[in-house]
């Protein structure tokens, strides 16, 4: 029997996250990984978001030495596609002046494949003192009187300690320690992306410093580009419960765009792979840990409510988890009831606040970009008309806002109910009940910002005054 005081199972991001945080606490720490390296199974890309570098020091070491797919972007471009599956327009965005540090001031996101990133961030936790097995499956749980109390490998080699599930959104963990039996179909999307092989020097003369893209379409969910040094990705899911067709017919449709076709000829790229996973994207994580089991990431269902980012939650609910595993070895007690302080620890997290809107996020999300037919079908025109109408020529700028305010009413019926059900409960979440009550109410607006009573009254003092 190999005792330790803490086995994860997984490698990746939050895996490793883990191993690292418990090496650094002097816990005796394996953790295992199916194939040869960490990452060498998963040749996806991700993005890293700038609290990344806020919340872990060793970011700020991460180079292109060791990360050569590494691709730091400034700029996201939005593309509209309309019902007819064309490009009406599309915006540009950047860092905007509210953002308060760095480097989330100077790029949106660094993005980089998991090939490159796992192994690198593993090797801080080995360097910490952690053990890493490679090539090694864990099969199932080991139990005494039907609780948990370790792993057992493809060999049948046994390692004793407190589990952690980083076995990613089919995990072992979960359904064998009773946690759950699988996913919903309401809970877990399905994501499929194609790989593109391009120039360093193509993308960086003909995308500048974009990072990535999205394409909000009215006639298949929406879908992301994302580039890193010397290629691309464009891929798209949806959850399980929305697909009529194969998912590949939506995706193709995302290929098979003029705009995209054209852009892959200007970059020359090269299709390479194709890739789909599944990814848990719900509004709230549940059932995150049993007796002598946590769950963290993917495994426990904790990438963004929003957009499903699973890389920042991964390595935050890791240093939570192993918070409370050491509260709970330190205790002699790893039992379900002592372990609830992992929910206490990951919901005062920036992850926490997230999820504290979870279900409103998760919705809106939902109903809009992933609706295509029901949402997206007036949501885009909507939006290109009162974006491109105004930046229009074709009669006196009076006479055009009167268009496009008779054009915006046709787009009533459906714009109201989805404010109603869908936008009102996300500020009502977000902002909570008396500051949306406020909105309505002049007196209370201006007792909770009187910057605007004060912009009002230096508009009329400096207001043209008619001469006696």
């Amino acid at each position: 029997m190999n005792e330790y005081d803490i086995v994860i199972v997984g490698a990746g991001p939050g895996g490793s996250t883990a191993a690292k945080e418990a090496a650094e606490k002097g816990l005796k720490t394996i953790f295992f990984e199916r194939g040869r390296k960490p990452g060498n199974k998963n040749s996806s890309g991700t993005g890293l978001g700038p609290r990344l570098w806020r919340e872990f020091d060793f970011m700020k070491e991460i180079n292109s030495d060791d990360c050569p797919s590494i691709r730091e972007g400034r700029a996201a471009r939005n593309y509209m596609i309309d019902n007819d599956g064309k490009v009406t327009g599309y915006i540009m965005t950047t860092p905007t002046a509210s953002v308060e540090y760095e480097p989330a001031k100077s790029w949106i996101t660094l993005n980089c494949y998991r090939s490159d990133f796992d192994p690198w961030l593993a090797k801080y936790a080995t360097d910490a003192g952690a053990e890493l097995k490679t090539s090694t499956l864990i099969t199932g749980l080991l139990k005494e009187d039907g609780k948990v109390v370790g792993v057992i490998d493809e060999k049948g080699e046994k390692y004793r300690g407190l589990v952690i599930g980083a076995d990613g959104a089919v995990s072992m963990v979960a359904q064998q320690s009773g946690l759950r039996k699988r996913w919903g179909q309401k809970q877990v999307t399905l994501t499929l992306q194609y790989d593109f092989e391009c120039s360093a020097s193509k993308i960086d003369d003909v995308m500048g410093d974009e990072a990535l893209a999205v394409w909000w379409s009215a006639t298949f969910p929406a879908a992301y580009q994302v580039f890193f040094n010397s290629s691309f990705h464009i891929g798209l899911g949806n959850w399980m419960t929305w697909w009529d067709k194969n998912p590949v017919h939506y995706l193709n449709k995302v290929i098979n765009l003029d705009y995209m076709q054209r852009l892959i000829r200007v970059l020359e790229a090269k299709p390479r792979e194709f890739q789909a996973h599944l990814l848990p994207w719900m509004g709230t994580p549940e059932n995150t840990h049993t007796d002598n089991v946590i769950l963290i990431g993917d495994a426990g269902g904790f990438p963004c409510p929003l957009e499903a980012e699973g890389i920042y939650p991964a390595m935050v609910t890791a240093r939570a988890a192993i918070d409370a595993a050491a509260e709970a070895i330190s205790a002699g007690d790893t039992s379900k009831d002592f372990l609830s302080i992992y929910d206490m620890k990951w919901k005062a997290t920036s992850v926490g606040e997230d999820f504290k809107s979870g279900p409103e996020l998760q919705s809106i999300w939902m109903a809009l970009p992933f609706s295509p037919r029901k949402s997206m079908s007036w949501f885009v025109p909507m939006f290109m008309e009162i974006l491109g109408g105004i930046i229009d020529w074709s009669e006196p700028h009076p006479v055009r806002i009167r268009q496009i305010a008779r054009s915006l009413k046709k787009y009533l019926p459906q714009a109201v109910p989805f404010i109603m059900q869908e936008v009102l409960p996300l500020l009502t979440s977000v902002l909570g009940e008396e500051k949306m009550e406020m909105l309505t109410d002049p007196a209370k607006l201006m007792a909770e910002m009187p910057e605007i009573q004060e912009a009002m009254m230096q508009a009329f003092m400096d207001a043209p005054k008619e001469e006696d």
